[in-house]
């Protein structure tokens, strides 16, 4: 059992290696995905179909509004309910991150299945060790700092 929960951690590691080059966590990518997938979601429908409240969800969608990945619409005979859709920014985020996670699912696939248990933890341990390497020696993206109303007012 803690091997498959070392590997579940490489794993999520490996994701939010991935979702970091665009300054999002895998949990907003996730987001991402379900807007996507799901054209004119509420924040209600979107908390209930990832298994968070709506509060946490509404959290993690501020930073994709602000970054201009997902924007609102009010629907038309209700203007409390907004729907959610993708910008066009949001649907390349979205499509480019989907396409680094096909392609690393079609790496892992090539693995062979025979492996001795050794052999498995062996190379996770390596892979893990490569990922942090990586992770020191990548460039950076830094979100820019945006000022408020009232400090731009000052």
């Amino acid at each position: 059992m803690r091997q498959y929960r070392e590997i579940f951690c490489v794993l999520i590691n490996a994701a939010e290696q991935i979702t970091g080059q665009y300054s999002l966590s895998f949990e907003q990518y996730l987001l991402l995905k379900q807007i996507h997938e799901q054209r004119n979601i509420t924040l209600s429908e979107l908390a209930d179909d990832t298994r968070t409240t709506r509060s946490a969800a509404a959290r993690k969608l501020r930073a994709l509004l602000l970054d201009g990945y997902v924007e609102q619409e009010a629907k038309m005979d209700d203007r409390r309910v907004k729907y959610l859709r993708l910008t066009p920014k949001g649907t390349r985020v979205e499509d480019d991150i989907h396409q680094v996670f096909l392609q690393s699912a079609r790496t892992w696939n090539q693995l062979p299945s025979d492996l001795a248990p050794e052999t498995i933890t062996d190379f996770f341990t390596r892979y893990q060790a490569n990922v942090a390497i990586w992770d020191r020696n990548r460039p950076k993206f830094h979100r820019p700092v945006t000022r408020t109303r009232r400090q731009a007012e000052e």
